[in-house]
This record gives C-alpha cells, sequence and structure tokens, in this order.
C-alpha cells in the first residue's frame, strides 16, 4: 500500500510541476529541472517529503472519484487543476518546494539506500 502511495505522489505532482513549469516558462522550467538533480537531501528533508507525501495522497484520494466521474474534458481539467493546487500547497506547507520534492523522489528512484530509508519512514518495510 505505501509504494502505491509513493507511486502516487510521485505522477501526482510530477503533473503539478509540469503545469508550474508550463506557467514559468521554458527555460526557467528546464533550470529547476537541472538544479532538482544536484539537491543535496537532508534527513530533515525526508521528515518533510514523508509529511508531504502523506498530504499529496489525501489529497489524491479526495479528487480521484471526482476526476473520473467529470463530464467532459474541461471539467476534468479544473478538477486537476484544483488537485494540483492543493498538492503544491500541501507540499509546500510541509515545508518543501515542489522542486525539492520531485528531486527526492527522482533520487529515491534512483539511489536503493535512499528509497529504503524512506520505505522504513513511512513504515512500508514493515509490511
Amino acid at each position: 500500500m505505501k509504494k502505491t502511495l509513493l507511486a502516487l505522489a510521485t505522477v501526482m505532482i510530477f503533473g503539478s510541476t509540469a503545469a508550474i513549469a508550463q506557467q514559468q516558462g521554458q527555460a526557467q522550467g528546464q533550470a529547476q529541472q537541472q538544479m532538482q538533480q544536484q539537491v543535496e537531501v537532508t534527513e530533515g528533508m525526508l521528515v518533510k517529503f514523508v509529511a508531504a507525501m502523506e498530504e499529496v495522497q489525501g489529497v489524491t484520494q479526495k479528487y480521484r472519484e471526482k476526476f473520473q466521474n467529470a463530464e467532459n474534458q474541461e471539467q476534468a481539467r479544473t478538477i486537476q487543476q484544483s488537485a494540483q493546487e492543493e498538492m503544491i500547497a500541501a507540499v509546500e506547507d510541509a515545508g518543501l518546494t515542489p522542486q525539492e520534492y520531485n528531486s527526492i523522489i527522482q533520487q529515491a528512484q534512483n539511489d536503493e539506500e535512499l528509497r529504503n530509508r524512506l520505505q522504513e519512514m513511512t513504515g512500508d518495510g514493515n509490511s
């Protein structure tokens, strides 16, 4: 279940930051992506990440049924935009930027040790 949670958090927040990058312009979005790869992940950031991930999951659950029941593409886009805004706010409320959040996700995908630490912190190592 927690692995699914991490996967959903990954997919949803990537969509959110894609929308942000479009709003901020391509050049700035590319600069942010390069910066993401260089973020040093601290223990404090991981604690914030886990809190943010749980909140993002809550937002995902809140909007999933609404999105699936959207009557048309425009309504679906509106629902998705609202969900993305709430997810970004949840990440920021946890003390991270969306870029830091995504950087941790990217690094966890490529770093088994980091992935294992996150699984321990979310209790996934006990399932």
